[in-house]
């Protein structure tokens, strides 16, 4: 009966995962990652994200950690663009009551594979204005990464 319940338990497990990675759809990115910039400032961010096409159609919404200077926020994404397979760029304006705030940050993420330390990239950047953002979202900016991902996977559809 114990064989029959651990057997039971790992099949639950697996589709639920399964169902976890249906419910991502195309032109969509997702993650859960640590990183720092620099080798000091250490942050996690969670994001999922939806390319619909236009930028007022487009979805998402980020958490952002940052653990070397202990403050956090939420924010919504103002524009999304999912491209060459695994690829995504994404823009968001950063709350008040937080450093930064006000500002626009683009984020450039490439999904590398399995496991996500093992080849995802991760690329911030600040600029002052949403409309220049979306124009980087949308046009060819690329940006380097300049984040190293210590834990965790970013997924592209």
């Amino acid at each position: 009966m114990k064989r029959l319940l651990i057997l039971c338990a790992g099949l639950a497990s697996l589709l639920a995962l399964a169902s976890v990675q249906a419910d991502t759809p195309l032109g969509a990115s997702t993650t859960g990652v640590n990183h720092t910039f620099a080798g000091v400032r250490d942050q996690h961010s969670s994001f999922t994200v939806k390319d619909y096409g236009a930028d007022a159609l487009d979805t998402g919404s980020i958490s952002y950690h940052d653990y070397t200077d202990d403050f956090h926020y939420n924010a919504d994404v103002a524009c999304v663009r999912v491209f060459n397979g695994n690829q995504a760029k994404f823009a968001f304006q950063i709350p008040p009551g937080v450093p930064d705030a006000g500002f626009w940050q683009l984020y450039v993420v490439t999904d590398g594979g399995e496991p996500g330390t093992n080849g995802d990239e991760l690329g911030t950047f600040f600029v002052s204005d949403g409309t220049f953002a979306c124009s980087l979202v949308n046009g060819g900016f690329t940006g380097a990464p300049n984040q190293t991902i210590t834990a965790g996977n970013i997924q592209v559809r």
